[in-house]
């Protein structure tokens, strides 16, 4: 009887792993799924922090359409003028049946070049631009990445959230792990913590302003701060735009090499 009952308690065990595994599972890909309209514009401004306080300002463009199960999204760096044209334009995809990632296809212009260089995969977990966000942040990262699991709950600024594990299943990530609190009543991100290849934490994320804007939800200050040099990005948008006409030729590395969104 203790032999059966020790069987029977471990299978409840993996059953009750399997169980929260699945769900952990289910909450990563309904944050990852949030509707955000056909197509979406909005401005945003860049602080970039370093140790010292120094401050250095940015304004981007931003302009996202979604065109079946692709996720098209450009980014043009408006002012100050030394980066004035700089354009990320990325083609995002769902994951393989098997659940395999689909890597992103990316490109970025550099004016002062007056060229367009493929941003491979494993540059994807660089930091974008000298922020302190990766070109993964600002992106869709494939689930197909991760494992998930979900480490607890919490109440964030009111908000009760899951605390919930993404676990890179590439040994090599320079981002090993990423811890994010997603909002139990919209699975929106209210903030978070990234881990390096040792482990040990290397940013956080804190999210401001998360409001429902033409029926989409819209975080409009993220502030990533890397605590191990000491450097942090605030990314502050506005004006936003939701399922307004967009020219389909803005999604195009033509347009980046013609530098048509100016």
């Amino acid at each position: 009887m203790k032999l059966t009952n020790l069987i029977c308690a471990s299978v409840l065990i993996v059953a009750g792993s399997l169980a929260f595994s699945q769900t952990a599972a289910e909450i990563a890909k309904k944050s990852h799924d949030l509707p955000d309209g056909k197509t979406s514009s909005s401005m945003a401004v860049l602080t970039l922090i370093d140790k010292n306080g120094k401050t250095r300002v940015r304004e981007v463009a931003s302009y996202k359409m979604n065109e079946g199960d692709i996720k098209k999204s450009v980014m043009v760096f408006r002012t100050p003028k030394d980066v004035a044209g700089v354009s990320y334009l990325s083609f995002d995809y769902p994951d393989n049946p098997d659940g395999s990632p689909k890597d992103s296809d990316s490109w970025l212009y550099l004016p002062a070049m007056k060229k367009v260089r493929r941003v491979s995969g494993s540059s994807k977990d660089d930091d974008f631009q000298g922020t302190d966000f990766t070109y993964d942040d600002i992106g869709e990262r494939s689930l197909g990445k991760d494992t998930f699991a979900i480490l607890g709950e919490e109440s964030v600024d009111g908000t009760d959230c899951w605390i919930l594990e993404y676990t890179a299943k590439d040994k090599n990530a320079k981002i090993s792990r990423r811890i994010y609190w997603i909002g139990k009543d919209n699975y929106v991100t209210y903030k978070g913590e990234y881990y390096d290849k040792a482990g040990k934490l290397k940013k956080t994320l804190a999210c401001e302003g998360i409001t429902q804007i033409s029926g989409y939800w819209v975080t409009q200050k993220m502030t990533m701060t890397n605590v191990q040099n000491k450097h942090s990005t605030i990314f502050e948008s506005k004006d936003h735009q939701f399922d307004k006409p967009i020219d389909a030729n803005y999604f195009t590395v033509s347009a980046l090499e013609r530098e048509l969104l100016k």
